[in-house]
């Protein structure tokens, strides 16, 4: 006879899991879980602009005494922005659980000018929004009896209270340089703070061997040059001028999935402006959806490699002699100086150029 199955159902039909997610870290994602599968549907309330916070964002980290400025999760990636972005994409392949987004400032205004405990008028508004839900989960104890007083038709939860599961907090990372907290915080909130090393320079300058090795060292993606690798398919050192715009669009695809799979930073060789550079050298136009692009790409740190290394044929090269690699390396730089685009030059033999951009990307990592 075929095996007789037990089948469960759900505990509770609606159940309510709300909080500051400053960050939202691997600790809430496996609460939100476990809360998920007790219920027919789960609703995440991001509530946002809570006393606590507005206190953490009041205080800057530049008033602290200067030997208190240890680096810490920078602040402009926990805006509610980014964490209801980060819940939103975490969460949306799962059909029961709804992410909702509330700014507490009105509630909690209203309870002090009354007197009232904070979560007076909080609460009132978790009903509104939701209705009468059978369950309100939580990992704090402090929180399940509020929730008893508040929500007395609901059953207060606690989940991994003493945090076995998943040993971190909010607080413990909100102290933590990003390089080391990032590894606690979901993979959509990885992308959303993935880093972008911008490589440029002219031919031959060594720029994407670079992107290479930085990338195999930081284990992590990087993109190639997608104008070369079109001029490669074609086998000539230009296709004409018809083509560079789709140069401009193919390399912006590239930076997106290097980005989408990154591990803390991306490298990306040459950009809008290196394209538009060569428009100028190969086919002696201008390329103005170039300099628009270059205007709206926002790359977190730009290394410029001068051409101090030896200029090496590959078949494709044109400009090789001491007098074209000067002048192309200072029209070049000023295209990046019209945009307002600020560098740091690297101008040293491959293997000093190699050791700085590692310092310089380690330095941006806590930045």
């Amino acid at each position: 006879m075929p095996q007789q199955y037990s089948i469960y159902k759900p505990r509770f039909g609606t159940g309510f899991y709300g909080g500051k997610f400053l960050p939202f870290h691997q600790g809430h994602l496996n609460c939100i879980f476990r809360a998920a599968a007790q219920c027919e549907k789960l609703n995440v309330v991001l509530m946002h602009h809570g006393p606590e916070e507005l206190e953490f964002f009041a205080w800057e980290q530049e008033d602290a005494p200067s030997g208190d400025k240890a680096p810490c999760f920078p602040k402009r990636y926990l805006t509610p922005e980014y964490r209801e972005l980060a819940l939103r994409h975490e969460l949306q392949p799962f059909e029961n659980i709804e992410v909702i987004s509330y700014d507490c400032r009105e509630a909690d205004e209203r309870a002090q000018r009354e007197g009232k405990h904070p979560w007076y008028y909080e609460c009132e508004d978790m009903v509104n929004l939701m209705g009468h839900f059978d369950a309100a989960f939580s990992s704090e104890e402090a929180y399940s009896r509020a929730f008893r007083e508040f929500y007395p038709w609901s059953e207060a939860v606690l989940l991994d209270p003493e945090r076995k599961d998943v040993p971190i907090s909010g607080t413990d990372l909100r102290a933590m340089p990003l390089s080391r907290a990032y590894v606690h915080l979901p993979r959509s909130y990885q992308v959303l703070l993935n880093k972008s090393v911008l490589i440029t320079g002219t031919e031959s300058c060594g720029k994407s061997n670079l992107v290479r090795k930085l990338a195999a060292f930081f284990a992590t993606t990087f993109t190639e040059e997608y104008g070369k690798l079109v001029c490669e398919e074609y086998n000539v050192n230009s296709p004409g001028i018809g083509l560079y715009n789709g140069f401009l669009f193919g390399q912006k695809s590239l930076e997106q999935k290097a980005c989408e799979h990154a591990n803390r930073v991306y490298f990306c060789d040459t950009d809008a402006l290196v394209t538009a550079y060569y428009a100028r050298m190969f086919e002696k136009s201008e390329l103005p959806l170039a300099y628009a692009i270059a205007q709206e790409s926002h790359y977190d740190m730009v290394l410029y490699v001068e051409p101090t290394v030896p200029w090496v044929d590959d078949g494709y090269r044109c400009f090789g002699s001491p007098e074209q690699r000067s002048q192309g390396d200072s029209l070049l730089k000023s295209l990046y100086d019209k945009a307002g685009i600020v560098y740091h030059v690297l101008n040293g033999t491959y293997e000093e150029n190699y050791r700085q951009a590692i310092k310089l990307t380690e330095s941006l990592l806590d930045a």
